[in-house]
């Protein structure tokens, strides 16, 4: 029989005072036969309180049956020097940040048919180079250039239309040269034909028989039919070396060249031109905008469509240019505040 029924024997523990023995008293004994003392064997004896948990025992010997909750760990700030770096990603010439500040956004690439100079597959216009004139000298870019000290160290990009112009099949590249002078800054100009500009050039040209006919032009014309419509009030003037170049873009604005073209700089190299090949008799008219002292080289602006080169420019280094002045090319601007 269960302990906790009635007519059982109930054992009265009485907790003792200090200093007197343990006395036990036995009220009832009728427990069928079991003797006082087999009772005190059946007493229940307290069990230990089981421990926690978070007890390391437990853990050790694996009394527990449920896993323990985990402590949320405290989040500490990495040293300086422990923290991870990122590595940095390899500037390129064709990836120079450079390039963002013109500003300009990119149109769809047309379709091209016939012309001299193949480039992604399609067939694009040039020109020729144009003969020296000595009247040219009487107008001299160096005269109204700013002061700069140490110019290949400075750095000047002038904003490019928002869509730079595609010549296609036609040689009109003095033209669109010209169109792109107009629309860039500082004169930024909102719409200017350079289809009709390119057929103007061809009137009033040193080269007779080429009017109407898919045929180039010169800058000199070209910058003549500028004038011709207003779209320049002063006069155009001529650079004589790489160096008036590059001190007339930084202070002043873009310029217009004309100068042979050599296979080299048709497929530039990671987005930098080269005098690779042999140019023949064929020429090219092209604006430069600005200048990167990390390239040492002058921002080109082309008109051939944005598959060609950066989105349609490159780079065109110093030395370059100046080995292209050196070979009959010319360097054409006007200044308009």
């Amino acid at each position: 029989m269960p302990w906790g029924a009635t007519d059982h024997t109930r054992l009265v523990v009485k907790r003792p005072q200090r200093g007197f023995r343990l006395s036990i008293l036995r009220e009832k004994v009728e427990h069928r036969g079991v003797s006082f003392a087999q009772c005190l064997g059946r007493a229940r004896v307290p069990q230990p309180q089981k421990k926690s948990f978070a007890s390391p025992d437990n853990f050790l010997v694996g009394k527990s049956k449920q896993p323990p909750k985990q402590m949320p760990k405290r989040k500490t700030k990495r040293s300086a020097t422990t923290k991870k770096e990122k590595p940095q990603k390899r500037v390129t010439p064709a990836s120079h940040p450079i390039w963002k500040k013109a500003r300009r956004s990119v149109g769809k690439t047309p379709v091209l048919a016939e012309g001299h100079v193949l480039v992604d597959g399609a067939v694009v216009g040039t020109g020729f180079v144009q003969e020296p004139d000595s009247r040219d000298d009487n107008f001299p870019l160096g005269t109204v250039i700013g002061a700069v000290d140490d110019p290949r160290s400075k750095e000047k990009v002038w904003q490019l239309p928002a869509h730079l112009l595609n010549q296609g099949s036609t040689n009109s590249c003095v033209g669109h040269a010209c169109a792109h002078f107009i629309l860039a800054a500082p004169i930024m100009s909102h719409s200017i034909d350079a289809i009709a500009l390119w057929r103007r050039a061809q009137e009033i040209d040193e080269f007779p028989g080429n009017e109407g006919t898919n045929s180039g032009t010169s800058v000199r014309a070209g910058f003549k039919a500028l004038g011709e419509r207003n779209l320049i009030t002063s006069d155009y003037r001529w650079a004589s070396n790489a160096d008036e170049t590059l001190r007339f873009v930084l202070t002043r604005g873009p310029v217009v060249v004309g100068s042979k073209w050599f296979p080299g700089m048709g497929q530039p190299t990671n987005g930098v031109m080269r005098l690779t090949g042999n140019p023949g008799s064929t020429g090219h008219a092209y604006l430069l905008f600005g200048f990167s002292p990390d390239q040492d080289a002058f921002l080109m602006a082309n008109s051939w469509g944005p598959g060609w080169g950066i989105n349609g420019c490159a780079f065109l280094p110093y030395d370059t240019l100046d080995q292209l002045m050196r070979q009959g090319g010319v360097v054409c601007s006007a200044i308009e505040d």
